[in-house]
């Protein structure tokens, strides 16, 4: 059975990437010959000469059947927290090296782009986490993340002591030099390097992963999907930072606290249909592949 094709299209697009001018025009040219609606974030109008034309990717995300990204992981991240939550499906052509989010090629994406105008595609949710910081009480501030939320150590400092709740009962106090909550996206990133487990994108649950843990029986656990982890500072030497997707930074002190759930409304991501995630695990991952 055939999706609807999308009628308006949003594009959001790397200007630092070199290929994102050319990949951009081609696009362009190609959504004109087939009499799409086009609308351009703010990068995309300038990368073109057309500022004037550029409009907020929340809006776009509102308005569009679906939303264009040129450029890398990073730059997925970017666009989903500008988005702002709404329901626009999302195609990644990747232009970087990574690729976990971008499930496009970009020498595929003409080909991609007429199976998606015929309706030929597949949508991937993807779950987020919201992470809160707490001081003196005081709900502060509020990130999602599509990968993850990071307290980390500054270059400097020492150990840090974290204690961890889940549901309202303590899990441990970690002695580790950081900790990360990953969702089932993120846990292929820096929670995978740092030992925790792989989740399928589909999986409504996050992972708590110890950083560096001084204990060896210290290890990841992975919460439910509707838990709720509380982490806060029993003790620091040196600063602690809070980072959101390796893009938004939030300084911590002693006694902060910063609570982590997972969203109610998901991330939308469009693939080709026959797009396989075991495949992109393979590939990235350099597993083999079997040979039967």
């Amino acid at each position: 059975m055939k999706n609807s094709p999308p009628k308006l299209i949003g594009i959001a697009a790397n200007g630092d990437k070199p290929e994102s001018r050319a990949r951009l025009l081609d696009l362009l040219k190609l959504l004109k010959r087939r009499r799409i609606a086009v609308a351009l974030d703010l990068e995309a109008a300038n990368i073109v000469g057309r500022p004037n034309a550029a409009q907020p990717l929340a809006t776009i995300g509102r308005r569009a059947d679906l939303v264009v990204v040129l450029g890398g992981d990073g730059t997925i991240l970017r666009v989903v927290r500008e988005l702002a939550g709404t329901a626009a499906p999302i195609l990644g052509v990747n232009l970087g090296n990574l690729g976990f989010l971008t499930s496009v090629r970009c020498e595929e994406m003409t080909a991609s782009i007429h199976e998606i105008l015929a309706g030929r595609y597949q949508i991937s949710e993807r779950h987020m986490i919201e992470a809160t910081l707490v001081r003196a009480g005081r709900k502060l501030q509020t990130h999602r993340a599509l990968n993850d939320a990071v307290i980390s150590r500054s270059t400097f400092s020492r150990i840090v002591r974290l204690r961890i709740e889940l549901d309202g009962e303590l899990l441990t106090e970690y002695v580790c030099d950081g900790m990360i909550f990953a969702t089932a996206t993120g846990s292929t990133a820096y929670s995978l390097s740092a030992g925790g487990p792989i989740l399928l994108p589909s999986t409504r649950a996050f992972v708590v992963t110890p950083i560096c843990p001084h204990a060896l029986s210290d290890r990841s656990v992975i919460a439910g999907r509707d838990s709720v982890a509380r982490c806060s500072v029993a003790s620091a030497a040196g600063e602690l930072l809070l980072t959101v997707d390796g893009q938004v930074q939030v300084h911590m002190q002693v006694g902060d606290e910063i609570e982590v759930k997972r969203t109610a409304k998901p991330v939308r991501l469009m693939t080709p249909q026959g797009h396989s995630f075991f495949e992109v695990l393979r590939q990235k991952l350099k597993w083999s592949g079997c040979n039967v």
